[in-house]
């Protein structure tokens, strides 16, 4: 109240000669408002000299009427607040917690399902007659259950299951490592081995409703996956390109593949591959990989090269880009003379934001006692995408299976549709 009054003071002495430039219509009334004006400046400074006086002294100071209001304002505002009440039952207390998003993930990590519907039209597959694995006309095929968080700054846990109508099964669950010394990530668990490029995929991420021949006659509907550990580093070079080395060894259970008869029968594998940027619009990516295990008491070894090219505009990405992929795999078996290959090549356009289309080419080889028959195909696809949760695809498919001479014509549907959150996988 004090910084008020003193800067009315001030604005009325500045205002003063302006009052004394105007031109006098009545002399006497001039002098009256003067008089006033003086007056009041008296009491203004009378009034601020009892207070300077009281604030000495502690005394209260004596108010005028003027000062009757504003120290109406600074009373309320000072006035101490009413004691709460006391809190009922229905109240809800809000506590601030500190912003900590590795903590907020402890009892509630990010949780997603993916269901996966397929339908069939044309002829059965030679293969299927007589089993288990005959594709039905329509069939939730699977649903993905995924839980992710941070364990602690230092790892972070993932567990995907596969649920489906014969139960439930791990298909995979691992720690991840992100913060070793000497830039070194690892993780330990069960999960997919990395090598190639379509081994490594879940199936809501593969751009075709099958797997490719060469993957599904080598290592079978699973892929290769096993319990094990995994240490990967990324290697520095001169050459502006991002190249990684990974090592992994595993328990060596997986079906038709790998059986391991003793402690020491374990599968290791080895990927490394290299990415280079080549313009701003596309992008190739290179890798080899090597695995040797052991299957009925002798050796049983995989070699492959993956090799994908992306072209992705960033004025025109969202709606038109273009992925070329070639995967080759060799297999040497110990109880088998010939050597098995296999390869897949495709190419995916997109032709709108939601709007894809390409195809693929399929060549395989596949174990038989006696006899090494070579299966070939070729197929189209359509994929549309309604929203980021949600996909249709269609995809027509020509399969010629060796060792029966058969060809066989068959349009898979598929729509996928996902809840909750789903982390990004591996580029």
């Amino acid at each position: 109240m004090l910084r008020h009054r003193a800067i009315s003071l001030v604005m009325l002495f500045a205002a003063a000669p302006l009052f004394a430039q105007q031109p006098p219509t009545n002399i006497e009334d001039r002098v009256k408002q003067l008089e006033q004006r003086l007056d009041t400046l008296n009491q203004q400074m009378t009034a601020i000299r009892q207070e300077l006086d009281a604030l000495k002294s502690g005394a209260p100071a004596a108010v005028t009427p003027a000062d009757a209001e504003d120290l109406t304002k600074v009373e309320v505002a000072q006035a101490p607040a009413a004691p709460a009440a006391a809190p009922s039952i229905g109240d809800v207390t809000t506590i601030n917690n500190p912003s900590d998003p590795g903590a907020s993930k402890v009892f509630n990590p990010d949780t997603s399902v993916i269901g996966n519907f397929l339908g069939k039209v044309g002829q059965p597959n030679p293969y299927e007659f007589g089993s288990d694995d005959v594709r039905r006309p329509m069939n939730l095929d699977e649903a993905e259950v995924a839980f992710e968080a941070f364990i602690d700054p230092f790892a972070k846990g993932k567990f995907f299951l596969s649920v489906t109508k014969d139960g439930i099964d791990l298909e995979e669950g691992y720690a991840q490592f992100v913060t070793l010394p000497f830039g070194l990530t690892a993780k330990a668990g069960k999960f997919k081995a990395l090598f190639g490029k379509d081994n490594t995929w879940h199936a809501h991420v593969r751009p075709w409703v099958d797997q490719p021949l060469v993957i599904h006659n080598f290592f079978g509907d699973e892929g290769f996956n096993d319990d094990g550990i995994s240490v990967s580093k990324a290697i520095s070079n001169p050459w502006n390109t991002y190249i990684e080395a990974t090592g992994e060894v595993f328990e060596g259970g997986v079906a038709n593949v790998f059986e391991r008869r003793g402690l020491n029968d374990l599968v290791y594998n080895a990927h490394v591959k290299a990415f280079r940027d080549i313009s701003e619009n596309n992008n190739i990516e290179v890798g080899t990989s090597y695995a040797r295990g052991t299957l009925n008491d002798v050796h049983n070894q995989f070699a492959g090269i993956d090799v994908t090219y992306r072209w992705k505009p960033p004025q025109r990405g969202l709606y038109n880009s273009f992925i070329g992929r070639f995967e080759a795999i060799e297999n040497r078996r110990g109880d088998a003379n010939d050597t098995l290959r296999g390869f897949y090549a495709s190419a995916d356009y997109q032709l709108s934001r939601r709007l894809f289309t390409g195809v693929r080419l399929d060549s395989a080889d596949r174990f038989a006692a006696g006899a090494t028959p070579t299966d070939r195909g070729v197929s189209a696809t359509l994929t549309f995408w309604p929203s980021e949760f949600s996909q249709l695809r269609g995809q027509l498919r020509r399969m010629r299976y060796g060792d029966v001479g058969r060809s066989v014509t068959e349009l898979l549907l598929q729509l996928q549709f996902s809840i909750g959150a789903h982390g990004a996988h591996t580029f």
